[in-house]
């Protein structure tokens, strides 16, 4: 096909506008279609590192719902496209992260923020040190840290309280959400691996391990048998894409505090919507 952009010229949308063209934007394969510039509202309804992969909405969410795989912010479009083609298998599926292991590790620093200045938490020094790891070849040390420290990220980003009446149970349902096609369908997908990695696991049953990366596995028994390289790595993008997410989410938030403090945007040179 030859791709033409539906928003091409337009300086405003409305939602369904944005969904339909949404949709379209979806079908731009750069492999097939050679490279073009990402459209100015792309980022309104879908993330920075899907332009150019023509994986849909549907094939993305089921990357991330079915096999517990991260898809925003951090994998490259190249990798996005391989795993959609893999085969259906879930080691297939790893087999393609573990073959890209290098491109994954460079987006994954790249996504990571690397300013501590503004946050509360010590969630981006915990991504540094699990990325150090990952570059002196520790991955299986580099996994565990990660899991560990994207679990209290993940009820950050899903907005659950933590509390000891059925918290996990809500975490799961917040994250098992279908995405609305015209309401930010690209922030539901960064909470869909979540839901898998909370796959019941009962060892004291002798329950056999998940196929998926598994918290319960991981952290009730630690089989080093389930921590595959390809699972290390499902862990460390998963912590990157919860942080990257609460970055935004932030900076979306001062930009707001500053809107309404008065401020103009449209002064502010510099400012465009994150990839």
């Amino acid at each position: 096909m030859t791709y033409v952009d539906p928003s091409a010229g337009l300086i405003a949308v409305e939602l369904q506008q944005l969904a339909n063209f949404a949709d379209q934007w979806d079908l731009y394969d750069a492999s097939v279609d050679g490279d073009h510039p990402m459209p100015h509202f792309y980022t309104w309804a879908r993330h920075g590192n899907w332009w150019g992969s023509g994986a849909t909405l549907k094939q993305l969410h089921q990357l991330a719902k079915g096999h517990g795989i991260p898809v925003a912010w951090v994998p490259p479009a190249d990798v996005i496209r391989e795993l959609v083609r893999a085969g259906e298998s879930h080691n297939a599926k790893l087999a393609v992260l573990e073959s890209n292991e290098e491109k994954i590790r460079t987006a994954c620093r790249r996504e990571a923020p690397d300013d501590l200045e503004g946050w509360t938490y010590d969630y981006p020094e915990a991504a540094g040190y699990v990325l150090a790891a990952w570059d002196d070849g520790h991955l299986l040390a580099a996994g565990c840290l990660a899991l560990a420290a994207a679990e209290d990220l993940m009820f950050h980003v899903a907005q659950v309280e933590r509390s000891r009446y059925r918290m996990y149970e809500k975490l799961k349902k917040r994250a098992g959400l279908a995405p609305s096609p015209l309401w930010w369908p690209h922030e539901q997908v960064v909470l869909a691996p979540i839901e898998p990695l909370f796959s019941d696991y009962f060892p004291e049953k002798n329950d056999p391990l998940p196929q998926n990366l598994s918290r319960h596995a991981v952290l009730h028994r630690l089989p080093l048998e389930h921590l595959s390289p390809g699972h290390c790595i499902v862990a460390i993008m998963l912590m990157v894409s919860l942080l990257r997410e609460m970055e935004q989410r932030m900076l979306e938030a001062q930009i707001e505090a500053w809107h309404d403090s008065g401020g103009d945007m449209e002064e502010d040179e510099g400012y465009e919507p994150a990839d």
